[in-house]
């Protein structure tokens, strides 16, 4: 067990990676909802909310963090059951490029507008100055997380 000095910082920690958990846990539920593995859901959200007609899969997983062999696994499968499909562009060599599907939308309609619009709602509770704070001290913490984990997995 990790001991630290300052049981209070501690319990601050915890709080924020519970409300972390709560909030993804949100999320995983709407995948499992709409019959989507998670991945392949983003997929679809991500789809919906960028304003490009298409975007590469290799866009999608440095934007999103999304492993390539994950994101190709979920791109077959989203394919599969037509919600996108994959169009490749002459000279483009094997990008491939993703577009939503008419059936996509229709299942973003149903599964990822609802969500995405209680996500707005919930943010814009907030006033612009507390968002503009909130994405400035998550972006400092996340920051300073990563400057911390540097070289521990090598």
């Amino acid at each position: 067990m990790i001991a630290y000095k300052d049981s209070h910082l501690q319990e601050q920690l915890r709080i924020f990676n519970t409300l972390w958990k709560a909030q993804d846990d949100i999320w995983q539920e709407a995948a499992r909802n709409s019959g989507l593995p998670e991945t392949a859901f983003w997929i679809i959200y991500i789809l919906t909310i960028e304003n490009k007609a298409e975007l590469t899969q290799a866009e999608l997983c440095d934007t999103w963090f999304i492993p390539r062999q994950t994101c190709n696994s979920a791109v077959k499968k989203l394919e599969g059951k037509g919600l996108i499909s994959l169009t490749t562009h002459k000279g483009a060599g094997n990008i491939k490029y993703l577009s939503i599907t008419e059936n996509g939308v229709s299942f973003a309609n149903k599964y990822i507008t609802p969500l995405t619009n209680a996500d707005i709602s919930s943010f814009s509770s907030f006033t612009d100055e507390e968002r503009e704070l909130l994405l400035s001290l998550m972006q400092r913490q996340l920051d300073y997380l990563k400057k911390g984990t540097e070289g521990l997995w090598k």
